[in-house]
């Protein structure tokens, strides 16, 4: 992978309306990024890169449906990098299950929500993925489980045969905390994809 120091600085909007925006914050700028909180539609103006972070997919989308915030998100999210972490994920995915929701439907996946049980089962697994630097950390809170991939979405780490990396062109998705894990590799794949689609 290149390294961050390499390129232009990166502006990474964080979308800030709940879950662990500041550890996404904090590992961005540890890369040589520009973090911006974004918490209204106008907040995503002039963004490089946006991430999505964890917490509640359905209070989410009842933050996302004022002023128009989920139809000017559904837009970016078509042209511009991406990357939903957990909650993010679904929000991102072209079919939500388990129950059904609305949902931006940019990345070819089908998502069950809370497939991995309540609080109480979530787990910190090391697992082999197809990034270099060995094993990576997941941690899963409350986990959704992509139980279906398009075409022209790429595996890159699994768990019980099920992907929790994925990536479709200028879109990243993790069903696990990557922001919560000391490894910062998945964030900067995420920022060498925007300098690869710039």
């Amino acid at each position: 992978m290149t390294t961050q120091s390499a390129n232009p600085p990166l502006t990474i909007g964080v979308l800030a309306l709940q879950g662990a925006y500041d550890a996404h914050v904090n590992t961005l700028i540890s890369l040589g990024a520009t973090a911006k909180l974004v918490r209204t539609p106008q907040d995503i103006a002039g963004l490089d890169g946006l991430i999505m972070p964890g917490g509640e997919s359905t209070t989410m989308l009842k933050f996302l449906e004022r002023n128009d915030f989920f139809a000017t998100l559904q837009t970016f999210v078509q042209t511009t990098p991406t990357f939903g972490t957990c909650a993010g994920a679904i929000l991102l995915a072209t079919d939500v299950q388990h129950p059904p929701q609305r949902s931006l439907a940019a990345l070819d996946i089908t998502v069950e929500r809370n497939a991995y049980g309540r609080q109480n089962d979530s787990a910190i697994l090391t697992a082999e993925t197809t990034l270099p630097g060995g094993p990576l950390e997941m941690v899963f809170i409350r986990a959704p489980r992509i139980t279906r991939t398009g075409p022209a979405v790429e595996i890159l780490a699994t768990r019980d045969g099920f992907p929790t990396l994925i990536r479709q062109g200028h879109l990243l998705a993790a069903t696990f905390h990557p922001e919560l894990s000391h490894d910062p590799r998945v964030h900067q794949l995420f920022l060498n994809i925007i300098h690869k689609t710039a």
